[in-house]
């Protein structure tokens, strides 16, 4: 019978997890769920995880070392309930080869349907248009503020698994879509459903841009002020991905020509400063990093978990199972 241990601490236990999935997981097998507040004693959580055949980690896991895995002879995999793995991984696990999947698909459908909806309410011009009625107008300027969802271009900027999950949900409109994707193949982007440009033309055709990229020395300041200056009047910053990959000075500049419309979930720090100018700027709408799994949508980052152990045991490729040997081009 396969060992699950679910080593994850009590906060996100309560946030993830819950009754519901750990059935899902006993109907695979031996199932022990750890049972303390956080991973100080490091001789328990030794002892709770040893014999494990697969090993469930979430965020503040502890790193799967050189201890653990002597512990567990017998591991088939680790399932990362979320994002990025580099915080769970040690220079030992990656010598031995162990397989290791994260939930990041499941974190990106919720930002790709933020993202989506920040693009269709701002394209609407309902942020502008709710300060306009709150201080006594009304269809006034219906004419400059408003262009319907339809007929227009969305640049997307990445086609990682929440750039792809993007493109998904934008087939359901009347919109061209570009990608920049420098990894992808122009064949590779059409069977997702775009069309590949560099990132330059993607900024200066789009009526919207939405960036999904990840958060790697290649992204840092990706966006600036010799391309944001390339962006059409009117047109409209998304960033739901990581506030490194825009200049924020570049953008407050650019935006302060009132060119542009932005839709900001995420800075560089976090949180900005109070007199950060993005929480002024009236066109901005400024988000607390939210686009992702925030409340209930944690919950899919749980059923993607035991959907990869389902398909770990059946044999079946697993859906998200990191290439180690890309680790440098992942967030």
């Amino acid at each position: 019978m396969e060992k699950i241990t679910v080593l994850v601490n009590e906060e996100f236990r309560g946030r993830v997890f819950g009754e519901k999935y750990y059935e899902k997981l006993r109907a695979m097998g031996e199932v022990k769920v750890y049972d303390k507040k956080d991973f100080s004693d490091t001789a328990y959580y030794l002892d709770f995880v040893k014999g494990s055949t697969v090993i469930v980690t979430s965020w503040d896991s502890p790193k799967i070392d050189k201890e653990i895995l002597d512990l567990c002879p017998d591991l088939k995999a680790v399932i990362h309930g979320a994002g990025s793995i580099k915080p769970i991984i040690s220079d030992e696990f990656l010598a031995r080869k162990i397989r290791i999947t994260n939930s990041a698909v499941a974190i990106g459908e919720g930002v790709a349907e933020s993202a989506l909806g920040f693009a269709i309410s701002a394209c609407k011009g309902f942020y502008t248009l709710n300060d306009d009625t709150k201080n006594g107008l009304w269809q006034e300027n219906i004419k400059t503020a408003v262009k319907d969802f339809y007929d227009i271009t969305v640049g997307v900027i990445s086609g990682g698994y929440v750039g792809k999950h993007m493109v998904k949900l934008l087939k359901n409109f009347h919109v061209d879509v570009l990608l920049y994707d420098p990894i992808l193949s122009a064949e590779q982007i059409a069977e997702i459903g775009a069309t590949k440009v560099e990132l330059n033309e993607l900024l200066s055709r789009s009526d919207v841009v939405t960036i999904h990229a990840p958060a790697i020395p290649a992204t840092e300041n990706m966006l600036h002020k010799d391309n944001l200056c390339l962006m059409q009047d009117g047109a409209i910053l998304i960033n739901t991905a990581r506030g490194t990959i825009v200049n924020e000075k570049d953008l407050i500049a650019e935006l302060k020509k009132g060119r542009i419309f932005a839709c900001i979930d995420v800075t560089n720090p976090e949180p900005p400063a109070k007199d950060n100018e993005l929480r002024a700027l009236k066109n901005v709408v400024l988000t607390p990093h939210i686009a992702g799994t925030a409340t209930n949508g944690l919950k899919r980052v749980a059923l993607h978990v035991c959907e990869e152990i389902e398909r770990l045991l059946n044999g079946e490729k697993m859906r998200t199972e990191v290439n180690l040997d890309e680790l440098s081009k992942l967030a």
